[in-house]
């Protein structure tokens, strides 16, 4: 087999193996994954995923990247509001996707766990936060911000509102409250 046939099928794989975790990952959630069960979900056997992944926490936050970033978009549009604007209105489309909500309520530390996997968790986090922060750089090169915005500070001011209505309902998170928190938020910290 050529080179790259071994890696076209050596990426067929992979895909598989990161599907079969996000599915592992919707049923049994961070603390209870393990990669037997989606070795179980696919035709890759468990020793694919332990050769691919060291840890069961890089295997669950590629899985979580992959599909959150093909599905959330991160604007450049040239102006702040408008990024924040778009920004919320893809996370609502996340959050309005059954499966999106799902991964967000998975994501919750269950209290009634018996062992709790924050740094899968804090490390998936971080690596959002850090893609979301260059709409804050690029408002900032632009002289949209006000002087010292705490940009995690910014990010929870926009994400709390959304992910708050996706924990506690069921209701769709319409694209006019989107567009307020948007707002809000640009008015507290822009120019």
């Amino acid at each position: 087999m050529a080179s790259s046939d071994t890696d076209d099928a050596d990426g067929a794989q992979r895909a598989a193996a990161r599907k079969a975790a996000l599915d592992e990952l919707l049923q049994w959630g961070v603390d209870r994954f393990s990669v037997e069960g989606a070795a179980q979900r696919c035709s890759v056997g468990v020793d694919f995923f332990r050769q691919q992944w060291p840890n069961e926490r890089d295997l669950i936050i590629e899985a979580l990247l992959e599909y959150s970033e093909s599905t959330i978009t991160v604007p450049d549009t040239g102006s702040l509001l408008d990024d924040l604007t778009v920004l919320t209105l893809s996370v609502a489309a996340f959050l309005n996707d059954p499966m999106g909500r799902r991964l967000l309520r998975m994501l919750v530390v269950d209290s009634r766990s018996q062992a709790v996997d924050e740094e899968t968790r804090a490390r998936f986090w971080a690596t959002r936060l850090s893609t979301l922060e260059s709409i804050f750089d690029h408002a900032g090169e632009r002289g949209e911000l006000r002087p010292n915005v705490k940009v995690f500070i910014a990010i929870q001011m926009l994400m709390s509102p959304l992910h708050t209505y996706a924990l506690y309902t069921d209701v769709e998170i319409a694209p006019e409250y989107c567009r307020v928190v948007a707002e809000m938020v640009a008015r507290a910290i822009g120019r």
